[in-house]
């Protein structure tokens, strides 16, 4: 729980300048960028179907009309050893958002395709394609749920994880 803070803090941060341009109009809202910090939980399906449960952090930012750059890193408990472990992911995506930049409340889904790798153990690289769906309460503030598949060049393990988190504007 203690590694969760620390991954969840710098975006909690990154987020405070989302409040501080606030604009008096809701329709004034320029949509520019995305900071999200989620919990997540997902299992290994391979050698040894492995479970596991964490939280992380990321950011997104347009690029080209509805185009996405953007990067995350995550930590994660695996449970499924008697001494469970610690690994995480760190990784860069491209992303494409169907609804309108314009849009400032409801739904934003999208989808991601990126490579990233784990670490500290075992480092070894991943591919990762997922997608999910913003939905914004506020002109600043959604909630974030996002599915993804991750799969590693060399290996036969098959990572699936969910994630559920607040998102800034």
């Amino acid at each position: 729980m203690r590694q969760i803070k620390y991954v969840l803090m710098p975006v909690l941060i990154a987020a405070l300048p989302a409040w501080a341009q606030t604009k008096p109009d809701d329709s004034a809202i320029e949509y520019k960028w995305n900071a999200h910090g989620y919990f997540a939980g997902g299992s290994s399906m391979g050698d040894n179907n492995a479970g596991y449960a964490g939280g992380g952090g990321g950011f997104e930012a347009f690029v080209w009309k509805r185009v996405t750059v953007g990067g995350d890193v995550s930590v994660f408990r695996d449970n499924y050893y008697t001494a469970a472990g610690t690994f995480g992911h760190i990784g860069a995506q491209v992303g494409y958002h169907f609804a309108s930049r314009d849009k400032t409340r409801g739904a934003d889904p999208f989808v991601i395709f990126g490579v990233g790798g784990y670490f500290p153990e075992e480092s070894s690289a991943a591919v990762h394609g997922g997608g999910g769906l913003n939905y914004w309460f506020h002109r600043r503030i959604g909630v974030r749920f996002e599915s993804r598949v991750a799969g590693r060049p060399y290996g036969d393990n098959i990572d699936g994880v969910f994630r559920a988190g607040i998102a800034f504007r």
